[in-house]
């Protein structure tokens, strides 16, 4: 039993429709919760009221309610070759995220890929985090509707997505400034984790390396705000 404690993630889980054996265990119902319990009472699923005490053990982070589900609300897992078979649109977004570990990170970037409509996210099946509830709420819910496809070789899935018409770059400070790109329509962007950054097999792979233009002092971004500058650049090149 998974355990979702944060309003928002709350809120999206049950808005999804998608969640597997759920209740909604309430302990003192501000008019957030309240809020929250009409949402559940509308989808069907069952509210407990619980003491304070039940509620801190069985969800320690709780602010007066949990959501228990068998599964996380996920958006359906995604077969990475059916999915470049069967796409159509001209434009399209792909993440390929390289082992990833940090579970806020992770959260933060499925977020800003709902905010801007990203079409897929590729995750690795191992060194990646994985759908847990600190998942859930660093995403505000998003987690219930980006489509992910978990892979287990993520130049293999850089293959496949150039076989379907995508150009691949990587996320790099020595790269060609954003600003200045000339994105392709369909383009696959590959973000590598905090310290380590995109791996050298995988650069080697890609068309081309790009950076975010910086201004002030420090010398990186938090791979989740660079995520976020990135989609919004390619949310809004021209068709």
């Amino acid at each position: 039993m998974t355990y979702i404690t944060g309003f928002h993630g709350m809120e999206e889980a049950i808005r999804s429709g998608k969640l597997k054996g759920s209740s909604l265990f309430v302990s003192s119902p501000g008019p957030r919760i309240k809020r929250i319990m009409e949402d559940a009472q509308k989808k069907g699923i069952q509210i407990q009221r619980v003491a304070a005490a039940e509620l801190d053990r069985l969800a320690p982070d709780n602010r007066g309610a949990a959501l228990a589900i068998e599964g996380l609300a996920s958006a359906p897992a995604i077969d990475l070759g059916e999915w470049c078979s069967s796409l159509r649109a001209d434009k399209a977004t792909v993440l390929l995220l390289d082992h990833i570990e940090d579970p806020h990170n992770y959260g933060a970037i499925l977020r800003s890929a709902d905010v801007f409509a990203c079409d897929l996210v590729i995750v690795p099946e191992r060194r990646a985090a994985g759908q847990t509830d600190a998942v859930a709420r660093s995403s505000a819910g998003a987690l219930s509707y980006v489509p992910v496809a978990e892979v287990s070789n993520l130049a293999r899935a850089l293959e496949l997505l150039k076989g379907a018409g995508f150009w691949s770059y990587a996320a790099d400070m020595g790269g060609q400034s954003l600003e200045a790109a000339d994105l392709p329509k369909r383009m696959a962007l590959v973000l590598g984790a905090e310290g380590n950054g995109v791996s050298r097999l995988l650069k080697e792979r890609c068309d081309g390396i790009l950076s975010i233009p910086q201004y002030g002092h420090v010398d990186s971004l938090n791979v989740s705000v660079a995520a976020g500058i990135f989609l919004y650049a390619l949310k809004t090149r021209p068709v």
